[in-house]
Protein backbone atom coordinates (compact mmCIF):
# COMPACT_ATOMS: atom_id res chain seq x y z
CA UNK A 1 0.00 0.00 0.00
CA UNK A 2 1.42 3.34 -1.09
CA UNK A 3 1.56 6.17 1.39
CA UNK A 4 0.04 9.53 0.48
CA UNK A 5 2.98 11.79 -0.27
CA UNK A 6 0.92 15.03 -0.33
CA UNK A 7 2.90 17.67 1.66
CA UNK A 8 1.36 18.87 4.88
CA UNK A 9 0.04 22.44 4.82
CA UNK A 10 2.46 24.99 6.14
CA UNK A 11 1.69 26.81 9.38
CA UNK A 12 3.72 29.84 8.35
CA UNK A 13 0.68 32.15 7.72
CA UNK A 14 -0.80 31.22 11.10
CA UNK A 15 2.53 31.80 12.82
CA UNK A 16 2.87 35.19 11.15
CA UNK A 17 -0.67 36.19 12.14
CA UNK A 18 0.00 35.08 15.71
CA UNK A 19 3.22 37.09 15.78
CA UNK A 20 1.41 40.18 14.48
CA UNK A 21 -1.33 39.91 17.10
CA UNK A 22 1.14 39.36 19.94
CA UNK A 23 3.29 42.25 18.76
CA UNK A 24 0.30 44.62 18.65
CA UNK A 25 -0.86 43.57 22.13
CA UNK A 26 2.67 43.86 23.51
CA UNK A 27 3.08 47.33 21.96
CA UNK A 28 -0.16 48.59 23.52
CA UNK A 29 0.67 47.17 26.95
CA UNK A 30 4.22 48.47 26.77
CA UNK A 31 3.01 51.94 25.77
CA UNK A 32 0.62 52.08 28.73
CA UNK A 33 3.28 50.83 31.15
CA UNK A 34 5.91 53.28 29.89
CA UNK A 35 3.45 56.17 30.09
CA UNK A 36 2.63 55.43 33.74
CA UNK A 37 6.27 54.89 34.76
CA UNK A 38 7.74 57.82 32.81
CA UNK A 39 8.94 59.60 35.97
CA UNK A 40 11.42 56.78 36.60
CA UNK A 41 11.91 55.24 33.17
CA UNK A 42 12.93 58.45 31.37
CA UNK A 43 15.86 59.17 33.73
CA UNK A 44 16.85 55.49 33.64
CA UNK A 45 16.88 55.29 29.83
CA UNK A 46 18.81 58.57 29.59
CA UNK A 47 21.34 57.17 32.07
CA UNK A 48 21.51 53.91 30.11
CA UNK A 49 22.42 55.67 26.87
CA UNK A 50 24.83 58.02 28.66
CA UNK A 51 26.58 54.93 29.99
CA UNK A 52 27.32 53.94 26.39
CA UNK A 53 29.09 57.29 26.06
CA UNK A 54 31.13 56.85 29.26
CA UNK A 55 32.01 53.15 29.10
CA UNK A 56 34.74 53.64 26.45
CA UNK A 57 36.41 56.17 28.74
CA UNK A 58 36.45 53.63 31.58
CA UNK A 59 37.78 50.93 29.25
CA UNK A 60 40.60 53.16 27.94
CA UNK A 61 41.68 54.16 31.46
CA UNK A 62 41.65 50.52 32.61
CA UNK A 63 43.44 49.12 29.54
CA UNK A 64 45.95 51.80 28.55
CA UNK A 65 46.45 53.78 31.77
CA UNK A 66 46.40 50.59 33.90
CA UNK A 67 44.15 52.24 36.48
CA UNK A 68 42.05 50.22 38.95
CA UNK A 69 38.40 49.87 38.07
CA UNK A 70 37.05 52.26 40.69
CA UNK A 71 39.67 54.91 39.85
CA UNK A 72 38.76 54.70 36.14
CA UNK A 73 35.06 55.05 36.99
CA UNK A 74 35.64 58.07 39.26
CA UNK A 75 37.94 59.76 36.73
CA UNK A 76 35.42 59.25 33.90
CA UNK A 77 32.58 60.62 36.02
CA UNK A 78 34.62 63.66 37.06
CA UNK A 79 35.54 64.40 33.44
CA UNK A 80 31.90 64.06 32.40
CA UNK A 81 30.70 66.30 35.23
CA UNK A 82 33.34 68.84 34.22
CA UNK A 83 31.98 68.95 30.67
CA UNK A 84 28.44 69.35 32.00
CA UNK A 85 29.51 72.10 34.39
CA UNK A 86 31.16 74.00 31.53
CA UNK A 87 28.03 73.62 29.43
CA UNK A 88 25.78 74.87 32.27
CA UNK A 89 28.03 77.86 32.98
CA UNK A 90 28.04 78.92 29.34
CA UNK A 91 24.27 78.57 29.11
CA UNK A 92 23.81 80.45 32.39
CA UNK A 93 25.98 83.35 31.21
CA UNK A 94 23.90 83.61 28.02
CA UNK A 95 20.64 83.68 30.00
CA UNK A 96 22.03 86.33 32.39
CA UNK A 97 23.11 88.39 29.37
CA UNK A 98 19.60 88.10 27.93
CA UNK A 99 18.03 89.28 31.21
CA UNK A 100 20.48 92.18 31.56
CA UNK A 101 19.78 93.30 28.00
CA UNK A 102 16.04 93.18 28.47
CA UNK A 103 15.63 96.97 28.52
CA UNK A 104 17.62 97.27 25.28
CA UNK A 105 15.48 94.63 23.56
CA UNK A 106 12.37 96.33 24.90
CA UNK A 107 13.41 99.62 23.28
CA UNK A 108 14.23 97.87 20.00
CA UNK A 109 10.88 96.06 20.08
CA UNK A 110 9.10 99.39 20.61
CA UNK A 111 10.85 100.85 17.57
CA UNK A 112 9.87 97.77 15.57
CA UNK A 113 6.27 98.18 16.70
CA UNK A 114 6.24 101.83 15.61
CA UNK A 115 7.66 100.84 12.22
CA UNK A 116 4.93 98.22 11.87
CA UNK A 117 2.23 100.76 12.74
CA UNK A 118 3.60 103.18 10.12
CA UNK A 119 3.62 100.40 7.52
CA UNK A 120 0.01 99.48 8.28
CA UNK A 121 -1.04 103.13 8.06
CA UNK A 122 0.04 103.16 4.42
CA UNK A 123 -2.59 100.49 3.72
CA UNK A 124 -5.32 102.39 5.55
CA UNK A 125 -5.00 100.50 8.86
CA UNK A 126 -4.37 102.99 11.67
CA UNK A 127 -3.08 101.85 15.07
CA UNK A 128 -2.08 104.10 17.94
CA UNK A 129 1.71 103.91 18.28
CA UNK A 130 1.58 104.87 21.95
CA UNK A 131 -0.79 101.97 22.59
CA UNK A 132 1.64 99.54 20.93
CA UNK A 133 4.58 100.83 22.98
CA UNK A 134 2.54 100.56 26.19
CA UNK A 135 1.54 96.96 25.41
CA UNK A 136 5.16 96.05 24.67
CA UNK A 137 6.30 97.45 28.01
CA UNK A 138 3.61 95.39 29.77
CA UNK A 139 4.81 92.10 28.30
CA UNK A 140 5.10 89.53 31.16
CA UNK A 141 8.73 88.77 30.45
CA UNK A 142 9.69 88.19 34.07
CA UNK A 143 6.78 85.79 34.60
CA UNK A 144 8.13 83.82 31.63
CA UNK A 145 11.58 83.86 33.22
CA UNK A 146 10.13 82.59 36.51
CA UNK A 147 8.27 79.84 34.68
CA UNK A 148 11.47 78.87 32.88
CA UNK A 149 13.29 78.82 36.23
CA UNK A 150 10.65 76.46 37.63
CA UNK A 151 11.04 74.17 34.64
CA UNK A 152 14.81 74.27 35.13
CA UNK A 153 14.43 73.17 38.77
CA UNK A 154 12.21 70.27 37.68
CA UNK A 155 14.78 69.33 35.07
CA UNK A 156 17.51 69.52 37.71
CA UNK A 157 15.68 67.04 39.96
CA UNK A 158 15.34 64.62 37.04
CA UNK A 159 19.01 65.16 36.19
CA UNK A 160 20.02 64.13 39.72
CA UNK A 161 18.10 60.87 39.27
CA UNK A 162 19.84 60.36 35.90
CA UNK A 163 23.23 60.77 37.57
CA UNK A 164 22.34 58.28 40.31
CA UNK A 165 21.37 55.67 37.71
CA UNK A 166 24.47 56.48 35.67
CA UNK A 167 26.82 55.96 38.61
CA UNK A 168 25.39 52.50 39.29
CA UNK A 169 25.37 51.54 35.60
CA UNK A 170 29.06 52.24 34.99
CA UNK A 171 30.25 50.88 38.34
CA UNK A 172 29.83 47.23 37.33
CA UNK A 173 32.92 45.07 37.01
CA UNK A 174 32.31 44.29 33.35
CA UNK A 175 32.13 47.94 32.29
CA UNK A 176 34.61 48.78 29.54
CA UNK A 177 35.00 45.17 28.44
CA UNK A 178 33.75 44.07 25.00
CA UNK A 179 30.71 41.81 25.04
CA UNK A 180 29.64 39.22 22.45
CA UNK A 181 26.31 38.01 21.12
CA UNK A 182 23.14 40.11 21.12
CA UNK A 183 24.38 42.38 23.91
CA UNK A 184 27.60 43.05 22.04
CA UNK A 185 25.75 43.92 18.83
CA UNK A 186 23.46 46.33 20.69
CA UNK A 187 26.49 47.88 22.42
CA UNK A 188 28.29 48.46 19.12
CA UNK A 189 25.26 49.93 17.33
CA UNK A 190 24.20 52.30 20.10
CA UNK A 191 27.71 53.36 21.04
CA UNK A 192 28.57 54.15 17.42
CA UNK A 193 25.31 56.08 17.05
CA UNK A 194 25.84 58.16 20.20
CA UNK A 195 29.50 58.97 19.50
CA UNK A 196 28.83 59.78 15.84
CA UNK A 197 25.80 61.90 16.67
CA UNK A 198 27.71 63.85 19.33
CA UNK A 199 30.56 64.60 16.92
CA UNK A 200 28.17 65.47 14.08
CA UNK A 201 26.09 67.80 16.27
CA UNK A 202 29.22 69.42 17.66
CA UNK A 203 30.58 70.01 14.16
CA UNK A 204 27.25 71.51 13.05
CA UNK A 205 26.96 73.72 16.14
CA UNK A 206 30.50 75.11 15.76
CA UNK A 207 29.95 76.00 12.09
CA UNK A 208 26.63 77.68 12.87
CA UNK A 209 28.21 79.53 15.81
CA UNK A 210 30.83 81.04 13.50
CA UNK A 211 28.02 81.92 11.11
CA UNK A 212 26.16 83.78 13.86
CA UNK A 213 29.36 85.54 14.90
CA UNK A 214 29.91 86.67 11.30
CA UNK A 215 26.44 88.26 11.31
CA UNK A 216 27.01 89.75 14.78
CA UNK A 217 23.95 88.01 16.24
CA UNK A 218 23.37 88.51 19.95
CA UNK A 219 23.47 85.36 22.13
CA UNK A 220 25.24 83.49 19.32
CA UNK A 221 26.82 80.96 21.68
CA UNK A 222 23.52 80.15 23.38
CA UNK A 223 21.82 79.49 20.03
CA UNK A 224 24.75 77.28 18.97
CA UNK A 225 24.44 75.23 22.18
CA UNK A 226 20.69 74.85 21.66
CA UNK A 227 21.42 73.75 18.09
CA UNK A 228 23.76 71.05 19.43
CA UNK A 229 21.04 69.74 21.75
CA UNK A 230 18.07 70.03 19.39
CA UNK A 231 19.84 68.20 16.57
CA UNK A 232 19.51 65.00 18.62
CA UNK A 233 15.83 65.15 17.61
CA UNK A 234 15.68 63.99 13.97
CA UNK A 235 14.36 66.50 11.40
CA UNK A 236 12.16 68.48 13.81
CA UNK A 237 15.07 69.49 16.04
CA UNK A 238 17.06 70.93 13.14
CA UNK A 239 14.04 72.94 12.00
CA UNK A 240 13.47 74.41 15.47
CA UNK A 241 17.18 75.20 15.88
CA UNK A 242 17.16 77.07 12.54
CA UNK A 243 14.20 79.36 13.30
CA UNK A 244 14.98 79.83 17.01
CA UNK A 245 17.13 82.99 16.54
CA UNK A 246 14.42 84.67 14.43
CA UNK A 247 12.85 86.80 17.26
CA UNK A 248 16.26 88.15 18.32
CA UNK A 249 17.19 88.82 14.69
CA UNK A 250 13.94 90.72 14.09
CA UNK A 251 14.60 92.89 17.12
CA UNK A 252 18.33 93.37 16.57
CA UNK A 253 18.60 94.09 12.84
CA UNK A 254 17.01 96.94 10.93
CA UNK A 255 17.72 95.52 7.46
CA UNK A 256 16.16 92.40 6.02
CA UNK A 257 19.44 91.10 4.57
CA UNK A 258 20.86 90.22 8.00
CA UNK A 259 17.58 88.66 9.10
CA UNK A 260 17.41 86.44 6.01
CA UNK A 261 21.09 85.55 6.33
CA UNK A 262 20.80 84.47 9.99
CA UNK A 263 18.03 82.03 9.01
CA UNK A 264 19.02 81.00 5.48
CA UNK A 265 22.73 80.27 5.94
CA UNK A 266 22.28 77.93 8.96
CA UNK A 267 19.36 76.29 7.12
CA UNK A 268 21.62 75.52 4.15
CA UNK A 269 24.27 74.15 6.51
CA UNK A 270 21.69 71.93 8.23
CA UNK A 271 20.37 70.65 4.89
CA UNK A 272 23.83 69.87 3.51
CA UNK A 273 25.02 68.09 6.64
CA UNK A 274 21.68 66.36 7.22
CA UNK A 275 21.36 65.06 3.66
CA UNK A 276 24.97 64.11 2.90
CA UNK A 277 27.04 63.68 6.06
CA UNK A 278 24.70 62.12 8.64
CA UNK A 279 23.05 59.52 6.34
CA UNK A 280 26.49 58.14 5.48
CA UNK A 281 27.58 58.06 9.11
CA UNK A 282 24.33 56.98 10.82
CA UNK A 283 21.89 55.47 8.34
CA UNK A 284 24.07 52.54 7.35
CA UNK A 285 25.01 51.77 10.94
CA UNK A 286 21.48 51.79 12.39
CA UNK A 287 19.82 50.35 9.26
CA UNK A 288 16.61 52.34 9.82
CA UNK A 289 14.42 53.80 7.09
CA UNK A 290 13.69 57.57 7.35
CA UNK A 291 9.96 56.84 7.61
CA UNK A 292 10.69 54.49 10.51
CA UNK A 293 12.63 57.26 12.25
CA UNK A 294 9.77 59.70 11.72
CA UNK A 295 7.14 57.27 13.05
CA UNK A 296 9.31 56.41 16.07
CA UNK A 297 9.71 60.13 16.74
CA UNK A 298 5.92 60.54 16.80
CA UNK A 299 5.35 57.40 18.90
CA UNK A 300 7.91 58.14 21.62
CA UNK A 301 7.01 61.83 21.59
CA UNK A 302 3.40 60.85 22.29
CA UNK A 303 4.43 58.63 25.23
CA UNK A 304 7.34 60.57 26.77
CA UNK A 305 7.08 64.05 25.27
CA UNK A 306 10.28 65.91 24.38
CA UNK A 307 12.40 63.35 26.22
CA UNK A 308 10.93 60.60 24.06
CA UNK A 309 11.92 62.50 20.91
CA UNK A 310 15.53 62.58 22.07
CA UNK A 311 15.49 58.85 22.79
CA UNK A 312 13.37 57.68 19.82
CA UNK A 313 16.17 56.71 17.41
CA UNK A 314 18.40 54.64 19.76
CA UNK A 315 15.38 52.88 21.27
CA UNK A 316 14.08 51.96 17.81
CA UNK A 317 17.54 50.73 16.81
CA UNK A 318 17.64 48.40 19.82
CA UNK A 319 14.13 47.17 19.01
CA UNK A 320 15.17 46.39 15.43
CA UNK A 321 18.17 44.35 16.56
CA UNK A 322 16.01 42.30 18.95
CA UNK A 323 13.30 41.69 16.34
CA UNK A 324 15.90 40.59 13.80
CA UNK A 325 17.07 37.69 16.00
CA UNK A 326 13.81 35.70 16.02
CA UNK A 327 12.36 34.03 12.89
CA UNK A 328 8.78 35.12 13.70
CA UNK A 329 9.72 38.80 14.06
CA UNK A 330 12.46 38.98 11.44
CA UNK A 331 10.01 40.36 8.85
CA UNK A 332 9.19 43.28 11.15
CA UNK A 333 12.89 44.05 11.42
CA UNK A 334 13.10 44.17 7.64
CA UNK A 335 10.16 46.57 7.52
CA UNK A 336 11.90 48.92 9.98
CA UNK A 337 14.86 48.93 7.59
CA UNK A 338 12.59 49.78 4.64
CA UNK A 339 13.00 46.41 2.95
CA UNK A 340 10.03 44.34 1.86
CA UNK A 341 10.00 40.97 3.72
CA UNK A 342 8.14 39.32 0.84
Amino acid sequence: MLMDETPLPSNQPQNTLTAVCLLVIATIMLGVALSYTRAVMIPFVFALFLSYFLEPWVGVLKTHARLPHWVAVVASLLAFFGLLAGFVLVLRSSIVSLINSFSLYEARLAVLGQAGAELLSRFGVFIDEAYIVARIKELPIFSYVQSAAGSAMSLLSSFVLVMVFLIFLISGKGVGEKRTGLGGEIDDKIRNYILTKVLSNLFTAVIIWFCYLAFGLDLALMFAILCFLLCFIPTLGSLIATVLPLPIALIQYSDSLHIVGVIAVPAVIQILLGNFLEPKLLGRGLDLHPVTILLSLMFWGLIWGISGMFLAVPITAVLKIVLDKHPLTHNFSELLAGRSPI
